[in-house]
């Protein structure tokens, strides 16, 4: 067993970086084959401590403080309601996708907003865990949805309802590569009912090199791997068939927040 600890995934990002310095003379890795990198990665959670951090498993690393887990879930249930006053949503979600629960911060306070919650994820442990936390506070509604790393529009075939809203936040930066993540924007599009609303946070790059995409070594590189401009994603968001309503920052985590609206029929 291969444990990574966090001091090991620091190490990583400085070999990482140098990386990225002879990255521009060498040919990018098939997206195959970061995909399946990606998918042995992250099935590591159950067994590896610095993963289950990074998947956000409350008591583990820096989430062993309830109160720090649980600020997590609530930022992005504020995000959310000013997500729903700018699309001008006057009637509660009844069921919503969450793209990558992780260890359930997000999901233990969206599950009292939406009747039928459907966390996605590639890692079979990060599910389970995610649905210990919404059972142990007594949450009904919880839909574990496991899908391939390399055929996400596997979920399709377990989520026949329209949803009303989607999210994502912490996922995007860790996608195998641009593609991928043009992928799942489009799915999130087509999972949402007409005029479904959507919450989805990137990394990203600001002109550092430590922030800009990654074509080779994911495992070195899975923090930062995938990455936008500002204005790239708002672009790719609309050609999904999203409206961009607005953007927050925090430029010390260079997190941006897509506020975004399904358009309607034209």
């Amino acid at each position: 067993m291969r444990v990574r600890t966090l001091a090991g995934i620091l190490r990583n990002r400085i070999v990482a970086y140098v990386s990225g310095l002879l990255q521009d003379r060498l040919p990018p890795q098939p997206e195959s084959r970061l995909i399946s990198d990606a998918g042995r990665f992250w099935a590591g959670s159950e067994d590896d401590r610095a993963l289950r951090d990074l998947s956000h498993w409350a008591g583990e690393g820096r989430w062993t403080d309830p109160a720090a887990w649980e600020r997590i879930g609530r930022a992005h249930l504020t995000m959310f309601e000013r997500l729903c006053l700018l699309a001008e949503c006057k009637k509660p979600i009844r069921s919503m996708v969450e793209w990558g629960p992780g260890g359930g911060a997000n999901a233990i306070h969206f599950c009292h907003k939406a009747s039928r919650f459907y966390g996605i994820d590639i890692s079979q442990a990060n599910l389970d865990e995610c649905e210990r936390q919404v059972r142990a506070l007594g949450l009904p509604g919880f839909t574990p949805v496991l899908i391939p790393a390399d055929r996400p529009e596997e979920c399709e075939k377990t989520i026949v309802e329209p949803v009303g809203f989607f999210l994502s936040t912490a996922v995007y930066q860790h996608f195998p590569s641009r593609n991928y993540g043009i992928r799942v924007t489009r799915i999130a599009h087509r999972l949402l009912t007409e005029n479904g609303i959507a919450l989805i946070q990137i990394r990203y790059d600001d002109g550092d090199r430590a922030h800009g995409s990654k074509t080779r070594n994911y495992a070195d590189q899975a923090l930062s791997f995938t990455t936008w401009t500002i204005d790239e994603f708002w672009v790719v968001a609309a050609e999904c068939g999203f409206e961009p309503l607005a953007i927050s920052l925090d430029t010390d985590t260079k997190y941006a927040y897509y506020y975004l609206k399904k358009r309607g029929r034209e």
